[in-house]
C-alpha cells in the first residue's frame, strides 16, 4: 500500500460557532503538545530504570520484572492511563495515536540519545493534533465536502452540551486532484489513515492533513529495457526522449514565464503603492500593507503546485504509454543559484518529487543521474565537446555532423542505460587521443 497526505483548509464548523470550535482546537493542540513531550519523558525514565536494573543484576528486566520493580509493565499503557486522567479532553483513539507518535520518535532517536549524539527529542507548542483514522468520516452534501471528526472525549462532549459523535467541518477542495482524492475515499477506493489538524499562524487558518492509502500498481506491462530520459531546461521546462524509440514529447515553458512576469509586475506595483497607501492599509502597520503582497505569493505557490502536478502527470503518462519501467532524470541536488537561477526559482525539485511519487504509484523506477556533459554529448556518436552546443536550442556534433534539437539530444543521452559510465569512458578516450 502507498500512503500519501493532502492538505485541505477547514472552511467552517457546521454545527458550532468558530469561537467554540477554535477554543476546542487550541485546547487540543495544547494537550497534544503536553502528551507528546510527557510520553518522551516517560520513555526516557523507563529506559533509565531498565539500565539501572541491568547495572544491578547484569541483565535487562522482562516486562513483568520491570512492572514489579518500577510499577508499570510498559510505557504506552502506563502513559495512556496517566495522561487520560491528566488531559480528559482527549478522545481515546486520538490519545492512543498521539502516544504512538511520540513512542515512534523515541525509538528512532533512542540509541543516539544514550550515545550522546543528540539530545532527548521534544515537540513544539504548535504540534499538529492527531486524529485516529477510525474517528474520520468524509462525505459530500449540498454544502460541499464535509469531514466529520471525533476529537474529544464523551465527558467533554457532555460539557459542551453535544450528543455523542464527531464535529462536521466543511473543507475546501481547491482543485481537481483534491476532489478526486475525496471522491475516491467516499467511494471506498482509497482508505483513510491517521491524519492531523494544523494551525497556520501566518494565515490564521486551520488545515486538515488527510492521510490516505491505496494499492500500489504493479506495472506488470512495463518493459524493463525501456527507459525514458527527462531533460529539464529554461525555454522548455521538460523534454522527454526514449532509449529505444525516436518518439519525443516536450512541455512549452511559456505559461510559466507569462504568469511569473505578471505576478512580478503586480508585486513591484504593490510595493510602490505601499509607500503612499491610504489610511485603510497604512493605519494598521507593516503587516497590513504587506498582506496583498503575501496573497500574491500564495498565488505563485498555488500556480506552481498545480502546474507541477500537471507536468508530472504528463511525464508519467508518457512513460506508461511507451511501457517504460524506468525514468531517468537529472540529479539537481548540486545545482546552485548562480548556475541556473530559473531552475531554482521554479523549484524543479518540487516537480521531480511529484514525478517520483506518481511514477512509484505506477510501478516505475526513477533514477537520478549526474547531468554533467549530457548537453554536450552527441547522442549518435558519443563525442563530447562544448562546441557541439553553440546555442541554447541547436545541437551540431563537430565530430560526426549530427544535428538535432539540443533539448532532445540531452534527453536522449539521459535515457541511455549507464550514461554516466559511458560519458566517463568517452572522456578518457578523448583525453588519450589528445595526448597522442
Amino acid at each position: 500500500m502507498l500512503h500519501k497526505t493532502m492538505r485541505y483548509q477547514i472552511l467552517k464548523p457546521l454545527d458550532e460557532s468558530w469561537d467554540t470550535m477554535g477554543n476546542i482546537l487550541r485546547d487540543l493542540q495544547y494537550a497534544t503538545w503536553k502528551v507528546l513531550n510527557k510520553t518522551i519523558q516517560l520513555h526516557w525514565e523507563y529506559d533509565n530504570l531498565s539500565a539501572e536494573y541491568k547495572a544491578k543484576t547484569g541483565v535487562y528486566p522482562t516486562k513483568d520484572e520491570m512492572k514489579e520493580w518500577s510499577g508499570y509493565r510498559g510505557v504506552e499503557g502506563y502513559a495512556y492511563n496517566a495522561l487520560k486522567e491528566e488531559y480528559p479532553i482527549f478522545n481515546g483513539g486520538n490519545l492512543t495515536q498521539t502516544i504512538q507518535q511520540a513512542t515512534k520518535r523515541w525509538k528512532e532517536d533512542r540509541l543516539d540519545v544514550f550515545n550522546g549524539h543528540r539530545s532527548v527529542p521534544s515537540f513544539r507548542r504548535s504540534a499538529p493534533i492527531t486524529v485516529n483514522p477510525n474517528n474520520i468520516k468524509i462525505h459530500q452534501d449540498e454544502q460541499g465536502y464535509v469531514a466529520t471528526l471525533s476529537l474529544v472525549s464523551m465527558g467533554k462532549l457532555k460539557d459542551l452540551g453535544r450528543k455523542p459523535g464527531g464535529f462536521p467541518l466543511a473543507i475546501i477542495a481547491r482543485d481537481n486532484s483534491q476532489r478526486v482524492i475525496l471522491n475516491r475515499i467516499i467511494s471506498g477506493q482509497y482508505k483513510i489513515g491517521g491524519s492531523k489538524i494544523v494551525h497556520d499562524k501566518k494565515k490564521r487558518k486551520w488545515f486538515f492533513l488527510l492521510t490516505y492509502s491505496f494499492p500500489k500498481q504493479e506495472g506488470h506491462d512495463l518493459n524493463i529495457d525501456n527507459i525514458m530520459g527527462v531533460d529539464l531546461g529554461v525555454a522548455t521546462p521538460l523534454y522527454m526522449a526514449f532509449n529505444n524509440s525516436l518518439a519525443r514529447y516536450h512541455v512549452n515553458g511559456g505559461e510559466i514565464e507569462q504568469f511569473r512576469r505578471g505576478i512580478e509586475a503586480r508585486r513591484r506595483s504593490m510595493l510602490k503603492q505601499g509607500k503612499w497607501c491610504g489610511d485603510g492599509r497604512r493605519g494598521h502597520g507593516k503587516d497590513t500593507r504587506l498582506k496583498p503582497i503575501e496573497l500574491l505569493s500564495d498565488r505563485v505557490k498555488n500556480f506552481r503546485d498545480t502546474t507541477n502536478h500537471k507536468y508530472s502527470r504528463y511525464v508519467v503518462d508518457m512513460a506508461i504509454k511507451h511501457n517504460c519501467a524506468t525514468i531517468q532524470m537529472e540529479d539537481l541536488s548540486g545545482i546552485t543559484e548562480d548556475a541556473n537561477r530559473f531552475l531554482k526559482n521554479w523549484t524543479y525539485f518540487d516537480l521531480q518529487t511529484k514525478i517520483e511519487y506518481k511514477a512509484k504509484e505506477a510501478g516505475i523506477t526513477v533514477i537520478k543521474i549526474n547531468p554533467e556533459y549530457t548537453s554536450q554529448r552527441c547522442s549518435k556518436c558519443g563525442y563530447i565537446s562544448r562546441e557541439n552546443r553553440k546555442t541554447q536550442a541547436e545541437f551540431r556534433c563537430t565530430e560526426c555532423g549530427f544535428e538535432e534539437n539540443a533539448d532532445y539530444n540531452a534527453a536522449k543521452n539521459i535515457s541511455t542505460l549507464g550514461i554516466e559510465r559511458l560519458i566517463q569512458e568517452q572522456l578518457v578516450k578523448q583525453n588519450k587521443k589528445q595526448a597522442m
